[in-house]
């Protein structure tokens, strides 16, 4: 069975393809109940019902026993092995990614303050791109940045294994630096010049499974730019990776923004505290927490169509 397509079932039936993967690894051993593959994996009965259905040519269910087929060893085999191979290949490449923006901010001109960068450390890049890959979120997918002055698009290129990358961002020397490296390495990284007030251009939306963003760090900034990254996905089982910090002596600023990933129908899968460090932003410790956001049913933007309004800290708060 080719990954992509069991990516599909995946997200047809609401679950991570990294659980269905490691629920055919399991039973390549032996079968088992359906409480204990439930117990290891933490999958719904729902999807448990459907799954057998889906995987039909692979596995079978006997009351509450789950089995492999008899003649699905070997593609099981097949995609473990795969697995495997896979595996280190994303980690030996993120391990290069690490060392090329090393190098490359000792060259990059500092952030441009008017736009609200602050450029995570590589170390927090790679991170996230990592956790992306062991969620299920990276291969395969079609993703989309919301921005990048960290170069996520980068580290994620180096891996090889996104089927689209697209970066849409307002800084025209981002972009062009962007296209170089893109060059350099063939990243498969696409650039729009974008300015997030203005609506996601029609043939960009509903295109997408994966978003990542660092918005400006105010309610009308993370509204904005997590409402852009809901037009690009369009469906109901995305996921967006927002990053945000505040200060712990100023909690409160959190407050809006968690209200407003509520009301755009988004449930907090994992906060991860700290997970970003940044050259700068010592306002907040120079550091942000990374959201995971799962589209639920009601999923929806908060901001449709044009914008007109500040977004960044500068006229608002220090940061």
């Amino acid at each position: 069975m080719q990954y992509e397509t069991l990516v599909g079932i995946s997200d047809k039936v609401f679950v991570s393809p990294r659980d269905v993967e490691q629920m055919l690894f399991i039973l390549r051993t032996g079968s088992r109940k359906q409480i204990e593959l439930q117990r290891k994996l933490g999958l719904p009965s729902s999807a448990m019902r459907i799954l057998p259905v889906e995987l039909s040519d692979l596995i079978t269910r006997e009351g509450d026993r789950f089995s492999l087929r008899d003649d699905a060893q070997a593609a099981i085999d097949e995609l473990q092995s795969r697995r495997a191979s896979i595996d280190a290949q994303v980690e030996n490449r993120l391990s290069h990614a690490t060392e090329e923006l090393k190098l490359l901010e000792q060259s990059r001109e500092r952030s441009y303050r008017n736009f609200d960068q602050f450029r995570a450390m590589p170390e927090s890049t790679v991170a996230k791109v990592r956790l992306m890959y062991q969620h299920g979120d990276l291969e395969s997918r079609d993703i989309f940045l919301m921005g990048d002055n960290d170069l996520v698009s980068v580290a994620a290129g180096f891996t090889g294994v996104p089927k689209r990358i697209s970066v849409l961002d307002v800084d025209k020397k981002l972009l062009e630096l962007l296209r170089e490296l893109n060059k350099q390495h063939s990243l498969n990284i696409e650039t729009v010049l974008y300015n997030a007030k203005n609506s996601v251009p029609s043939n960009l939306k509903s295109q997408y499974s994966v978003a990542v963003t660092d918005p400006p760090y105010t309610p009308e900034g993370v509204s904005l730019f997590v409402s852009r990254c809901l037009e690009a996905i369009g469906r109901r089982n995305g996921v967006v990776y927002l990053s945000y910090g505040y200060s712990p002596r100023a909690a409160e600023r959190a407050l809006p923004i968690q209200a407003a990933l509520t009301q755009m129908g988004l449930v907090l899968e994992e906060v991860r505290h700290d997970f970003s460090r940044y050259y700068a932003a010592q306002s907040i410790g120079s550091s942000s927490s990374l959201y995971v956001c799962r589209m639920t049913p009601r999923a929806k933007p908060l901001v449709n169509g044009d914008f007109v309004g500040d977004i960044y800290t500068r006229t608002r708060h220090k940061r």
